[in-house]
């Protein structure tokens, strides 16, 4: 089944093949805590639709050394357009143990309601250790048959040179997402807090955000 992709920029800023559509919105935002983690690099530039699972894969190595931090909540990107329309807004979000061979253990799973083009939060309190490699991973099972609602991805490779965000269509192989030759990345991210921190994480959210 043939990928619908969205492409997210300004209007005379690309020319894209037939199965893209053009839309006029900017990129989107950043949370701006220096405790999150991501591979993308802030914009929205493609959609990606009609896949089972869309997964990023996390090396905690790629972002620190210290492993005495936990999960404090999780952030994900979706885009709804007049072109592609959900079926469902409703979708499962999992975080899962497991390296760059694929998840391997189920840590955390969620159902949440999708919004346009603005992250949606998950929180966990108390929080889940984290561990060295683990996934993010957007579940369309429950809920669609279109693969839907889509995600947000951006325009270029990550900072590591290597491919961290992937998507299935069979429950089994996970490929890379590859557009335009760049090997793009959800905009999937995570946030830390201390281990053992008395705080649970929308407290500490909160006190960080006084600082951004």
């Amino acid at each position: 089944m043939k990928n619908v992709l969205i492409a997210l920029v300004l209007a005379a800023a690309f020319t894209f093949a037939a199965d893209s559509y053009l839309v006029e919105y900017p990129v989107a935002g950043r949370t701006g805590t220096d405790d999150i983690l991501q591979y993308d690099d802030g914009t929205s530039c493609w959609i990606v639709s009609e896949a089972l699972y869309y997964g990023t894969w996390f090396d905690m190595m790629d972002f620190t050394s210290n492993p005495n931090y936990e999960f404090g909540f999780t952030e994900w990107w979706f885009y709804h357009h007049a072109a592609l329309p959900w079926d469902t807004d409703q979708i499962v979000v999992d975080l899962w143990a497991g390296d760059a061979a694929g998840p391997a253990t189920p840590l955390a799973s969620d159902d949440v309601t999708a919004i346009h083009n603005a992250p949606v939060i998950v929180t966990y309190s108390p929080g889940i250790s984290i561990v060295t490699d683990f996934w993010m991973i957007a579940n369309t099972t429950e809920y669609s048959i279109l693969g839907l609602p889509s995600v947000i991805y951006d325009q270029f490779n990550n900072f590591t040179g290597i491919a961290h965000s992937f998507y299935n269509q069979t429950g089994l192989v996970w490929e890379p997402v590859v557009r335009a030759g760049y090997e793009i990345d959800a905009l999937f991210r995570v946030d830390l807090i201390p281990t053992g921190s008395s705080l649970n994480s929308e407290s500490w959210g909160a006190i960080k955000g006084l600082f951004r």
